[in-house]
């Protein structure tokens, strides 16, 4: 499962309104470039209502702009704030829509740089994507943009050396011992051991099928896989801020990776209850000093938990597992568990 960047649906439709001539678009024309990301799962009459609802927030905040009573146009403030959220200076010249969708928004909900003409070009193959989901998905220590094959490569080699791989192994090796010993079989058998799949496969299929499964796709197919992640990332519960009102409760969405980051960590230095030693704090106490210091901070625990291993992925901070937990408090062990692929975790860091 990936650990995506939230998208607000508000923001989606500014970023279609960005490739809009100079008469806007109707409300019926962005139903459709957006509906098989925000409204696959909607009545027609939902998905309508939320859209204009989203609009007129849009035109309260003064990031859009009537054309017409069904015709909608960017202002220049829209336009800005939109560059801002996708890290552009300005609109590539001939980028197109469905670029900026599959790439720039992917790239944005992976947690990835932002882009350049290269790595735009990169993470629009097919194998690019997959080699990005991968990347996510099993926190894979190498450069953003690398090829499926580097991919491939270091997941193999990080699931050989964990020690539960032995052991499953050696359950299937009566049906192992009967294949010839080369790359493509070996491949193979870590593959579908990571695949859990019912019947074996080559390790072609294998690979694809995992893409799929940490993406939640249906099927393997790079559209599939970008259209299921815009999908997860789409928010649209969120309401705009007020434009000059200070809101009394800030969600958890609107912090940005580094200043959540810093604001646990801080948090974590403050528990006193709950550590073990002086470098490991758990989780479920950190949220709990969180929720004292913030109170403004609207904050369940897993939210937290979720933005805790977008953070972990970015490096900046660092998450760990009990490995003695029947040794600690069960209590703690329990609320603080994150189970995250093949990983597990119950403490922040501080060393």
């Amino acid at each position: 499962m990936l650990s995506l960047r939230p998208i607000p649906l508000s923001d989606l439709l500014l970023s279609r309104l960005l490739f809009a001539d100079a008469n806007g678009m109707t409300i019926s024309e962005l139903k459709a470039a957006l509906k098989a990301i925000a409204g696959s799962e909607l009545s027609n009459t939902a998905y309508t209502e939320q859209i204009e609802t989203t609009l007129t927030n849009l035109s309260e905040q003064d990031y859009t702009q009537p054309v017409s009573s069904s015709r909608h146009q960017l202002s220049g403030r829209g336009r800005q704030h939109i560059l801002d959220g996708l890290r552009l200076k300005t609109l590539p010249p001939r980028l197109q829509w469905k670029t900026l969708k599959n790439t720039d928004w992917i790239a944005h909900a992976l947690n990835l740089p932002a882009l350049s003409t290269e790595t735009r070009r990169r993470l629009a193959e097919a194998d690019g994507l997959r080699a990005a989901i991968l990347q996510q998905g099993f926190d894979l220590p190498i450069a953003p943009f690398g090829t499926l094959t580097q991919a491939r490569n270091v997941l193999l080699w990080q699931h050989l050396c964990n020690p539960q791989t032995a052991e499953n192994l050696q359950n299937q090796m009566p049906d192992l011992q009967q294949q010839a010993f080369n790359q493509g079989t070996v491949m193979a058998a870590l593959l579908n051991d990571l695949l859990q799949a019912p019947k074996p496969m080559p390790w072609d299929k294998a690979l694809s099928q995992l893409v799929a499964k940490v993406a939640q796709a249906k099927r393997t197919t790079p559209d599939e896989l970008r259209t299921t992640i815009l999908r997860q990332a789409v928010t649209s519960t969120e309401p705009l801020p007020p434009k000059s009102d200070t809101p009394n409760s800030v969600p958890l969405t609107a912090l940005s990776d580094e200043a959540f980051a810093e604001l646990t960590l801080n948090a974590a230095k403050a528990t006193q209850d709950g550590r073990l030693g002086d470098s490991k704090v758990f989780i479920s106490r950190v949220w709990a000093t969180l929720q004292q210091q913030r109170p403004d901070l609207t904050l369940s625990l897993e939210d937290f938990k979720q933005r805790l291993i977008t953070a972990n992925q970015q490096r900046r901070l660092d998450l760990s597992r009990a490995d003695l937990a029947y040794a600690l408090d069960a209590n703690d062990v329990s609320a603080s568990e994150i189970n995250h692929l093949n990983s597990t975790f119950h403490f922040i860091r501080l060393d």
